[in-house]
């Protein structure tokens, strides 16, 4: 459902059809208790989506900039609300077993497994990083642009250096272990598809085929074409 979230957005760029995707895709997220979660990744999504609404309003050659910097403004957050419906509710494991079962190399799936569990990592290692520089009294958050980009140098050093000394150890602890040695690999459970799971992939695509119809050949109804006059 997150992905045909994702490429309904990029198909249509109107408000009522991006707004609808939101309706749908929320209540999963709250159906998943992953609410409060998305809401904090959305926060810091604020800054950016302020930009591109401002910045589109005042430079669009649009006829109706602010409709269009808006619908640019939900694409944004309806890509972001599929992404995470996808890696807030899928557990890495599962995620590397699933692309093992439909005969993935075990290297690929095992490099998304270690992806998808390294980046909420990387940003508590990088929240580490900046209470540290501002205890020794770097001000993050003072100065114009240029000096608030230069003042991200103290943070990125040191978060490549930690991840590549965890990639590093990661290596040696796969080494050590054996990693490779054993072409067929087994699992203590095995992933089968319920009559929901092929539901829910029915209902995807019927969605994404119906939604490939009406971007190509029907055309949206005139109530969902609708924007402001300005």
């Amino acid at each position: 459902m997150s992905t045909v979230g994702a490429i309904v957005s990029l198909m249509f760029l109107d408000i009522i059809p991006l707004v609808i995707i939101l309706c749908v895709l929320i209540p999963l997220l709250a159906a998943a208790k992953s609410l409060r979660r998305w809401a904090r990744s959305m926060k810091g999504l604020g800054a950016l989506i302020v930009f591109i609404m401002v910045f589109n309003t005042l430079y669009s050659t649009s006829p109706t900039p602010f409709s269009y910097s808006l619908s640019l403004a939900l694409r944004l957050v309806a890509l972001m609300t599929s992404f995470s419906l996808f890696f807030l509710t899928v557990h890495p494991d599962e995620l590397s077993q699933a692309l093992i079962q439909m005969h993935v190399r075990f290297e690929f799936a095992f490099a998304m497994s270690m992806a998808m569990r390294y980046v909420p990592t990387l940003g508590q290692e990088a929240y580490a990083i900046m209470d540290a520089q501002k205890a020794r009294g770097v001000e993050l958050d003072k100065g114009n642009l240029l000096r608030r980009i230069r003042n991200i140098v103290p943070i990125i050093v040191p978060l490549i250096i930690v991840s590549i000394r965890r990639a590093l150890s990661v290596a040696e602890s796969m080494e050590s272990r054996g990693f490779g040695a054993c072409e067929n690999r087994t699992y203590m459970e095995e992933l089968h598809f319920t009559r929901r799971d092929w539901l829910v992939v029915a209902i995807s695509l019927s969605i994404a085929i119906l939604s490939i119809c009406v971007r190509v050949w029907w055309g949206l109804p005139a109530w969902m074409l609708w924007k402001f006059p300005f």
